[in-house]
């Protein structure tokens, strides 16, 4: 075999699954990645392991969450990962020195109040959009009189046709300002509950952080 031959076929062989893979991504790169998880902190330094969260506890106890690609995993995470830190927490609890036992009694004091101030603001956001379902499926306040305006015209003439007409005319403007009045107390239920929710995770907030300042 002549060595040009040769470096044809190795080129060709080298080139295969370059090509064959740039084919499968033309068609639509097929599944997109899993989300990275996150890389668990060792529990043996319990402030550094639980830092994360605590920096991050205004977005986390926040019902409108910032759309960042940097923060969305700690917050679809969270839960888990608090919860295998906890039971590491416990672990080194039960093996720490005499000295070391409160600094993991509080990690984990730490660790479940995050947690309960988590379920209680998704208990918050799951309320108020029931509250909202409920109301925006409501009937209108005022119901149709079309029968009613064309019941005393006799015959199927012009006069009755425009009392269908007007009716429908009412209808319309009545349904328009029952949305308006329906948008109008979502937004206002909405505003209340925000309200309320941003005075109990203030409340979370210090005794979390009561809770993270024992760990020393």
């Amino acid at each position: 075999m002549k060595l040009s031959s040769l470096l044809v076929i190795v080129c060709l062989t080298l080139v295969a699954p370059f090509g064959a893979y740039a084919k499968k991504k033309g068609k639509g790169g097929g599944e997109p990645p899993a989300a990275t998880p996150i890389p668990l902190p060792s529990a043996a330094n319990p402030a550094e392991a639980l830092s994360p969260y605590i920096v991050n506890l205004d977005q986390l106890l926040s019902f409108e969450r910032a759309n960042s690609t940097a923060t969305q995993p700690l917050f679809t995470q969270t839960s888990g990962l608090l919860l295998t830190l906890r039971q590491q927490f416990s672990v080194e609890l039960t093996k720490a020195p005499a000295e070391q036992k409160n600094m993991y009694t509080a990690a984990i004091n730490t660790a479940d109040l995050i947690n309960a101030a988590l379920e209680d603001r998704n208990k918050a956001l799951n309320d108020l959009h029931t509250s909202q379902v409920v109301r925006g499926s409501g009937k209108l306040e005022e119901k149709s009189r079309k029968d009613n305006i064309a019941q005393g015209i006799h015959g199927d003439g012009l006069g009755k046709a425009v009392a269908v007409i007007e009716e429908r005319d009412r209808e319309k403007a009545a349904a328009k300002q029952a949305a308006a009045r329906s948008g109008a107390d979502q937004n206002a239920l909405g505003a209340m509950a925000a309200n309320q929710w941003n005075q109990r995770a203030t409340l979370w907030h210090q005794k979390i952080a009561g809770a993270y300042s024992q760990i020393k």
